[in-house]
C-alpha cells in the first residue's frame, strides 16, 4: 500500500512531542512491512527508511501530497485531501467540526468524548525500553509541567503531605511563574526544599533512566486525557502508575501496571498497593496490550475500510 503520513512538527522530535514520535514509529513499522511510505513533516525533518517531505503549513502540506498516494493519514492540519483520507485526533477538542470526515481517536474515551466510536491505541516499539536494575524509592512526575490539567500542583501536594520524594520533568521551573493558573497555585515556590528535584525537558538515556528508577509515576491529571503516552513509557520500564480516573487513563492502567484514586485516602491504599506490583509483569502488561505492531495492524484496517468505501462513524 502507498501511504502518506502527516504531522506538523520537526521528525524525529526532540524532548516534548508524542504524535511526532508515533507517527515517526508507524513510519518505521509500515515501512519494515513493506508498504510504501512518504512522510510529510515540519522543516528539518528526516527519516532513514521513506521520502520526507517538508511542509510549515496546510498548503504547502495540501501540495506535498503525493498523485499515486493510495491513502492519506492526516496527524495534524487536516487538510482537504484529494485521495481518501484519515484524521486522526490527538488532543482533546470536541468542538473541532468533523462532520463529513473519517475521524479516528486514541481511546474509547477519547473517541465517546468527541461524539464518535473508532479509535485505535497508541503503540510503542518495545525494544526502545528497558527495565532498571535499579529502584529507587523516589516517585516521578512527568509531563508538561506549565499545563495546569497536568496537575503538579496535586502531585507536589501529595509528596508533601504522604513525605516522598518526587523527580519533576518536562519543563523549566521558571515555567511555572508564566503561566497564570499555576503561578497563582503557588507551585514554584511550594517545591522549594531538596524533596524535590526538577531535571527540565528529558529525552533519550535520562529520560529512560528517571521512567525506570522511580518508584511510581505519579500522574494526577485533572483533564480528560486522550491517551497518556508517558504512563505507558513507564510501564513499560516496569514503573507502576499512580493516576487520577480521568480519560483514558482507567483504560491504560490495569491491576498489573498501577492504581487510580481521587481522594487522597484513595492515594494511600494505592501508595501501598504498588509495592506488591512486579516491574516485569509491569512491562509485559504494557507490552501485550501497546506494541507498535498492534497499532500499525489497527491503521491498516481503518485504511482498508476507508478505501472500501466506508466511512468512520
Amino acid at each position: 500500500m502507498r501511504i502518506t503520513l502527516v504531522a506538523e512538527r520537526t521528525i524525529p522530535c526532540k524532548g516534548y512531542g508524542g504524535t511526532e514520535r508515533l507517527v515517526d514509529w508507524l513510519a518505521q513499522e509500515f515501512s519494515r512491512r513493506g508498504h510504501q511510505v512518504v512522510l510529510i513533516a515540519g522543516r528539518g525533518s528526516s527519516h532513514p527508511l521513506c521520502e520526507v517531505r517538508q511542509a510549515s503549513s496546510a498548503a504547502e502540506c495540501r501540495a506535498a501530497i503525493p498523485a499515486d498516494t493510495d491513502i492519506v493519514h492526516f496527524n495534524g492540519w487536516y487538510t482537504e485531501a484529494p485521495r481518501p483520507a484519515l484524521n486522526t485526533m490527538h488532543g482533546f477538542a470536541p468542538e473541532f467540526p468533523k462532520n463529513g470526515q473519517n475521524w479516528n481517536f486514541v481511546s474509547a474515551s477519547h473517541a465517546r468524548n468527541h461524539g464518535r466510536e473508532t479509535f485505535v491505541y497508541n503503540g510503542f516499539p518495545l525494544d526502545a525500553y528497558r527495565l532498571s536494575a535499579i529502584k529507587t524509592s523516589r516517585l516521578l512526575f512527568l509531563a508538561g509541567i506549565a499545563r495546569a490539567g497536568k496537575n503538579l500542583n496535586r502531585a507536589v501536594d501529595l509528596a508533601r503531605s504522604f513525605d516522598f520524594q518526587l523527580d519533576i520533568a518536562g519543563g523549566s521551573r521558571w515555567q511555572l511563574l508564566q503561566r497564570t493558573k499555576v503561578r497563582s497555585q503557588g507551585v514554584f515556590f511550594k517545591s522549594l526544599g531538596r524533596r524535590f528535584r526538577y531535571h527540565g525537558t528529558v529525552d533519550g538515556d535520562k529520560k529512560l533512566r528517571l521512567l525506570g528508577e522511580a518508584k511510581a509515576f505519579l500522574n494526577p491529571i485533572a483533564w480528560e486525557e486522550p491517551f497518556g503516552m508517558a504512563p505507558v513509557e513507564a510501564m513499560l520500564c516496569g514503573t507502576p502508575v499512580l493516576t487520577t480516573p480521568r480519560g483514558a487513563l482507567p483504560e491504560i492502567v490495569d491491576d498489573a501496571t498501577g492504581r487510580l484514586f481521587d481522594t487522597d485516602a484513595e492515594f494511600a491504599q494505592a501508595f501501598s498497593d504498588i509495592a506488591a506490583l512486579s516491574p516485569l509483569r509491569c512491562r509485559e502488561s504494557a507490552a501485550d496490550r501497546f506494541p507498535i505492531a498492534k497499532t500499525a495492524e489497527g491503521y491498516l484496517e481503518l485504511y482498508k475500510r476507508i478505501l472500501d468505501g466506508e466511512r468512520l462513524a
